[in-house]
């Protein structure tokens, strides 16, 4: 494994509350427990692939506050590197996380330094390197532009596996129709899917999207696993490891993670999902 897994995303302080369910609106709810942790999904992709054995590199921007220093700490943690220059007078943003019982997660994000312009004109990649590009870059007028302009300056070897998060599809689609024929593997779930091609079945835009970039798509299916698309042939679909849900708070991006690193081994594309179904189940069992 010669690359490193890169990640362009954002990194951010989850706010979590364990709740019984979500208040009416106007209401409040009492949480069963409460923490503060490092998340998003520029640093839960990179954190995955860690554990998996890569490399890795850190693109997105920090901030100066107390919840920029915990970012840090964060990665430094995982022996990550940021090289970015710290966004000054603005600290990392957060997302306050309301998990159910059931595990399931709902957001209300607070942006922050992470929203910042990428500043990436000076960085310089290995051809062997697998860059990742999440969705909420691309939505943010001051970053989607200047993301997008960074990817297409990459060596033609680089990897760029193209994670659109829940506001991808809402991205200027004069940015994602420069960006689409550079990116190589597109990655997300199946409401993402249905929200970038206007199709309800999972097969049909899981193919879609696999004609849409140069090597092919995943679509997560949560339990019913994920489908494999290679450019020109048919869906895949690779069966879920059956556990018990304890959260599934960066399920997702744990599963993009691990496939980051599964290309950056050499695995075949169906390997490296069923790696990242493993890998998945595992974090939402609690048993990461």
């Amino acid at each position: 494994m010669s690359g490193r897994a890169v990640s362009t995303g954002n990194a951010l302080v989850d706010v979590v509350a364990a709740v019984p369910r979500l208040p009416e609106r106007g209401g409040d709810v009492l949480a069963a427990a409460g923490r503060l942790e490092v998340g998003g999904g520029g640093f839960r992709a990179l954190a995955a692939a860690r554990a998996a054995g890569a490399d890795a590199l850190f693109l997105g921007r920090i901030g100066t506050g107390p919840f920029g220093d915990l970012v840090r700490g964060a990665l430094a943690a995982l022996d990550v590197p940021a090289p970015l220059a710290p966004v000054p007078g603005l600290d990392t943003g957060f997302a306050m996380t309301a998990i159910e019982p059931d595990g399931e997660r709902t957001f209300v994000t607070v942006a922050g330094a992470e929203s910042a312009e990428p500043a990436l004109e000076d960085v310089v990649l290995d051809p062997a390197d697998v860059v990742h590009v999440h969705g909420y870059g691309l939505v943010q007028p001051a970053r989607g532009p200047a993301l997008a302009a960074f990817v297409l300056g990459l060596p033609e070897a680089v990897t760029v596996v193209l994670d659109p998060g829940p506001f991808g599809a809402d991205a200027d689609p004069e940015v994602l129709a420069r960006l689409l024929p550079r990116v190589d593997w597109w990655s997300g779930s199946i409401a993402e899917a249905r929200a970038a091609t206007g199709l309800g079945d999972a097969e049909a835009a899981a193919g879609l999207l696999a004609g849409t970039v140069r090597r092919g798509a995943v679509v997560r299916q949560g339990a019913d696993g994920c489908l494999v698309a290679l450019r020109g042939g048919r869906p895949t679909r690779l069966p879920a490891v059956d556990v018990l849900v304890v959260e599934t708070n960066g399920a997702g991006d744990t599963h993009v993670g691990t496939f980051l690193a599964g290309l950056l081994r050499g695995r075949a594309p169906l390997d490296a999902a069923r790696d990242a179904n493993e890998a998945a189940a595992a974090f939402i069992s609690g048993s990461r």
